[in-house]
């Protein structure tokens, strides 16, 4: 389970069915973008990944919000491209909702499928 600091206080991030709608209609391409771009640890995505995982907390955290909390962690070097890949594939990738798809994109591709390993070790 990924946690994330915000205002002070922790959160658990969790995708619910509203959030995997609004990040499958995030990106041209849908499920399968934010998939690619979840296992590259790609920074914007980060921000929505986190944003959409916030969602079930209830606490209506603007983009902005999240955006700001990222830049703190940035700042004070809490907060590095490893994290965010880990953060991104804990999130996506490894979800009961996309883990099937992306076994089966990976299936095919064993270099592919033991670089992501090495990354998110």
């Amino acid at each position: 389970m990924e946690t994330f600091e915000i205002n002070g206080k922790e959160y658990e991030l969790k995708l619910t069915f509203k959030a995997v709608r609004h990040l499958n209609g995030l990106y041209e391409g849908g499920a399968y973008a934010l998939i690619g771009k979840a296992i590259m640890g790609d920074l914007d995505a980060f921000v929505n990944i986190v944003h959409a995982a916030l969602l079930h907390t209830g606490e209506n955290f603007k983009l902005k919000d999240i955006e700001t909390a990222i830049e703190q962690l940035y700042e004070a070097e809490k907060l590095d491209q490893d994290s965010v890949t880990k953060i991104c594939n804990e999130v996506v990738v490894n979800s009961f909702f996309y883990k099937k798809t992306v076994d089966k994109l990976l299936k095919d591709n064993p270099q592919a499928k033991k670089a992501l390993e090495t990354l998110t070790a």
